[in-house]
């Protein structure tokens, strides 16, 4: 049985969501984070998309979350 004290700190990164070795991947400061199958199909998100991914702020992490898909430029709705 486990028992959440708090939420972890967090922190939003922007990348690139890439598909590499069988996994969907998130390309950003500097590193490759793993996302969830879901996560990209719920968000409908494509390859080469820019994502807005949550991340541990004050541990390492190999897994983050997709929070949104950043609209690309020329698209309705983007300046």
């Amino acid at each position: 049985i486990y028992k959440q004290i708090g939420p972890v700190e967090r922190k939003r990164i922007v990348g690139t969501l890439v598909y590499e070795d069988g996994q969907y991947r998130v390309l950003g400061n500097s590193k490759s984070y793993k996302v969830l199958l879901a996560s990209v199909t719920y968000y409908r998100a494509e390859i080469g998309d820019n994502v807005t991914l949550i991340v541990p702020a004050l541990e390492d992490s190999q897994w983050g979350a997709i929070d949104n898909v950043l609209p690309k430029f020329g698209e309705v709705g983007a300046e």
